[in-house]
């Protein structure tokens, strides 16, 4: 990064390092960047809160007219930034960098990805940006809007494409993770693509809608069979079986339909405390701010 801001020719820059709750030497290292640099800032979050809260720490300290959002794991290229930069001196408020290509990926997390993104299309009122990350560049006046979202279940690459301003694309391929291991399993996948069904759809609920209407349909002609086969037919039928079978089906749906209206419930109770979304544990090279 340091690299990338030497050769950016008249950009005077300042790199903000949001350091998660790492239990292991990463806060250690940055503190000893920071005092190198003085353009490199850390922002050390009191306890781990996720990556997308961590974005949003990141952009509450960010206090430059451009801002450029890239994950430390230098699968996002920094060699992409003066591109970006040069977009939106052409005019546009908001850049997306959109992989070409996933390098090091298994073929399960590749489906997967493309499955969430035919999803997100398909239910959601905002068209997401396919193959998207969270690596994109924007000016203050998207950075001003994007401050003012506060809610607790966060997904980033939707406020983004929701806020409207100028917009464009650019397209690079992504490398194998130089180093470590993704701190992104499966279950954090499929929590972060909760959160963006849950946080920018309410089809859920209209699916329980049709579901109902589909199942009462379902149980009516049930119960138009089961009163031929009785009074019509005169067919004696122990039903045992058939009841099981039923009781089963229809509790399940149930449960299931409860579970996600408890989804937005819990969802709203958790906004309605207030609680700040991070808490900062210490800083380095910038003024001490509000916890958010």
């Amino acid at each position: 990064m340091t690299g990338v801001a030497d050769r950016a020719g008249t950009y005077d820059f300042e790199i903000i390092f949001v350091n998660d709750g790492s239990r292991d030497d990463t806060a250690l290292r940055l503190n000893e960047l920071s005092e190198r640099d003085a353009r490199v800032k850390v922002v050390h979050l009191a306890r781990n809160m996720g990556h997308q809260i961590a974005i949003t720490a990141g952009m509450d300290f960010a206090g430059g007219d451009l801002v450029v959002i890239i994950d430390a794991d230098l699968q996002d290229p920094p060699e992409e930034i003066p591109g970006m930069l040069a977009k939106l001196e052409e005019g546009f408020d908001l850049v997306h960098a959109q992989r070409k290509r996933r390098d090091g990926e298994s073929p399960f997390k590749l489906a997967t990805a493309w499955l969430f993104y035919k999803l997100m299309r398909r239910f959601s009122t905002r068209e997401i940006v396919d193959n998207c990350g969270d690596f994109r560049a924007f000016n203050s006046k998207v950075l001003k809007v994007v401050r003012t979202f506060r809610e607790r279940h966060r997904f980033m690459r939707g406020i983004f494409a929701i806020i409207g301003f100028r917009q464009c694309i650019i397209q690079y391929d992504r490398d194998r993770r130089y180093a470590g291991e993704t701190k992104y399993p499966f279950r954090k996948m499929l929590s972060l693509a909760i959160n963006a069904v849950l946080s920018f759809s309410s089809s859920p609920i209209r699916f329980i809608t049709w579901a109902s209407f589909t199942l009462w349909g379902i149980s009516l002609i049930y119960l138009i069979k089961a009163l031929l086969d009785h009074f019509v037919f005169k067919v004696t039928v122990p039903g045992w079986t058939s009841i099981i079978i039923l009781m089963t089906f229809y509790n399940g749906i149930i449960l299931f339909s409860i579970g996600i209206i408890g989804s937005y419930v819990g969802r709203s109770f958790e906004q309605s405390q207030g609680r700040p979304l991070y808490w900062v544990g210490d800083t380095r090279n910038i003024d001490r701010g509000e916890d958010a």
